[in-house]
């Protein structure tokens, strides 16, 4: 048996398969703005065996992106995004962007990407309902409560979605050359002591929804926790900044996010074992572009505020 087996292998063993270039689209629908966006590119075929080692963008120019929900159809034109990150790619971003274009929650929405070289590509998404956000004890942010009370925040989900996210969010002033500016700050969802004295501030991370996904029309509350430890030491980190007297909280900001499974799924597979101990050396793709490569999702957010004005 084994000699038959090796003489089956008459040439060199690759872990590479076929190559065939492909549309690869990306595009995430969602509320925050009436700017929509989506980025179309083609595969490539690496040199060697990591695909990291690629620092020229394979952008494709000239396509004609569309996308319609119901009778409506939006037009994407294609413009130029400045790349914030130039560790790997030089140049800035090639995108597809539909202005005024204001999604609803709720709705579905189909996607079709024409090129003369590569043809048509196509997706859908149905974008999850808008859901609530509560602060469930908001004099904690005023310094309230119990010394060992944590700040938890509610958030109400809504059936179409498969992911969630909250996060927290600090709004305060600072007198800067005479002026009061404003600014915004992530608060951490805890802080975690290290050996040697260091400390790790930990962000929520988006998650899969704990409530029962089937039910129509009705919404599911869950619970975030952020430690009473983390919120008032980023307090105390943003006074250190600035003189006495130079800073002035405006209010606690509560923002929830749902995605749908697609956003979901994809988001899950790129960021593959979520813990320092385990090592993957398998990265499943996922795509719900059909004829190409690529996501097509939605997320919606929604926010709630407590006003930290003495």
């Amino acid at each position: 048996m084994i000699a038959l087996l090796g003489a089956g292998c008459e040439g060199p063993f690759t872990p590479k398969g076929d190559y065939r270039d492909r549309m690869a689209v990306y595009g995430v629908l969602t509320n925050r703005t009436d700017s929509q966006y989506v980025r179309v590119y083609t595969s490539y075929d690496p040199v060697g065996f990591n695909p990291l080692a690629n620092t020229k963008e394979t952008s494709v120019r000239g396509a004609e992106v569309r996308v319609s929900e119901s009778m409506r159809q939006y037009r994407f034109v294609e413009t130029i995004v400045q790349r914030s990150d130039k560790s790997r790619y030089k140049d800035d971003i090639v995108s597809y962007v539909a202005y005024p274009f204001s999604i609803e929650p709720g709705k579905t929405y189909n996607l079709a990407v024409s090129s003369a070289q590569y043809g048509t590509v196509s997706s859908t998404v149905t974008v999850p309902k808008r859901g609530r956000v509560q602060f469930y004890n908001p004099y904690v942010l005023k310094g309230g409560g119990e010394k060992d009370e944590q700040v938890v925040v509610y958030g109400w989900i809504r059936e179409l979605t498969y992911g969630v996210l909250i996060r927290l969010y600090l709004v305060y002033e600072a007198l800067e050359a005479g002026r009061w500016v404003t600014h915004v700050e992530e608060v951490p969802a805890s802080v975690k002591q290290r050996t040697g004295g260091i400390t790790e501030e930990l962000y929520p991370n988006l998650r899969r929804r704990e409530s029962r996904e089937k039910i129509v029309d009705k919404e599911a509350n869950e619970m975030f926790v952020f430690t009473r430890t983390a919120y008032f030491r980023q307090i105390d980190a943003i006074n250190a900044r600035y003189p006495v007297g130079s800073v002035r909280l405006k209010y606690g900001l509560g923002i929830l996010t749902q995605v749908d499974q697609n956003f979901y799924t994809y988001w899950k597979l790129v960021r593959a074992f979520e813990d320092e101990f385990s090592i993957r050396t398998d990265f499943p793709d996922f795509s719900n572009v059909s004829g190409g490569l690529g996501l097509f999702g939605s997320m919606v957010e929604d926010s709630a505020w407590v006003d930290l004005t003495l």
